[in-house]
């Protein structure tokens, strides 16, 4: 079902009023049965509400269209999610997504799930575009989808650094430091 959720935020997207690099996409959703468990939506729907938000951004700013055209692809590198309230089935909600910031590499999003404007989760992201082995710079993509650089944000703030060093930590604890 979730696979279906995404492909008709896809499809949708493509309809929807086209966004440049700053502004805010904005995806409304309701939970289904098969988001929940026993009563409220579980992790995993909610992990992929938020890349239905992501979906819609980078096809509402041409980014799929583009990456298609070049065989480029969008793997994330590192996702920090925290959760505050749960959803009830047949419950609706809104999700927004911003780019947050943009380096030589990667791309950075926020976004907040909310319900009568409260916050049931937020999520920071960050993603590069490769190519088969390839990373592409950052700079390629902003000129292919032809971003006013004013647009782009590239003033970095101190969630940036705390996004970093958390991951930083978490790679030295559970990849370098594991223990078997």
């Amino acid at each position: 079902m979730r696979w279906i959720k995404l492909l008709s935020a896809l499809g949708k997207a493509r309809f929807r009023t086209k966004l440049n690099g700053s502004e805010t996409s904005i995806f409304n959703f309701r939970v289904w049965v098969t988001d929940i468990d026993i009563s409220v939506m579980n992790h995993a729907a909610i992990m992929t509400i938020f890349e239905m938000g992501r979906a819609d951004f980078m096809v509402r700013t041409n980014f799929f269209k583009i990456a298609t055209k070049n065989k480029w692809f969008f793997p994330n590198q590192a996702i920090s999610v925290q959760f505050y309230r749960p959803l009830k089935m047949f419950q609706k909600g809104t999700v927004y997504t911003k780019m947050s910031f943009v380096d030589e590499t990667y791309f950075y999003f926020e976004q907040k799930i909310m319900r009568k404007g409260k916050p049931i989760a937020s999520c920071f992201a960050n993603g590069l575009a490769k190519k088969g082995r390839e990373t592409i710079p950052t700079s390629e993509i902003i000129k292919a989808l032809k971003i006013d650089l004013d647009d782009v944000p590239t003033d970095r703030h101190a969630l940036i650094s705390m996004f970093e060093g958390k991951n930083e930590k978490m790679t030295e604890k559970i990849i370098d430091d594991w223990i078997l």
